[in-house]
């Protein structure tokens, strides 16, 4: 394993670590209010972490802070989040839009792949 994927991890580790699972955070979460399913709520994404799977789910997160708001222990879960991110990408397990949108700026000067 490669030095970046293992301190990316580690850094999982010590966020998620942490995490009580009380749930508080899915109230806010705007990805959970609309799909609904426990996998993608903040608590689910740890679960999974704990469970050594950092998959592509956590694209689903917005990032936007809200689990952090209500989170007993002041977590900041999106930093995990961003880190598991960072470990698909070191492991060449990015999606094919964010490869598209970087293709399209090294190209073109823009991530949507347009002439200027």
């Amino acid at each position: 394993m490669s030095v970046e994927i293992e301190n990316a991890k580690q850094e999982i580790e010590e966020i998620i670590d942490k995490c009580i699972k009380c749930g508080l955070c899915k109230s806010r979460c705007p990805v959970f209010k609309v799909i609904r399913e426990e996998c993608v709520s903040p608590r689910g994404k740890v679960s999974l972490f704990e469970s050594g799977f950092f998959d592509k789910i956590v694209y689903d997160c917005t990032l936007c802070g809200a689990c952090e708001q209500d989170c007993p222990l002041g977590l900041k879960l999106c930093d995990a989040f961003i880190n598991a991110r960072k470990m698909l990408v070191f492991q060449k397990k990015g999606i094919d839009e964010n490869e598209e949108m970087i293709r399209n700026l090294n190209k073109r000067g823009n991530v949507f792949g347009e002439k200027e």
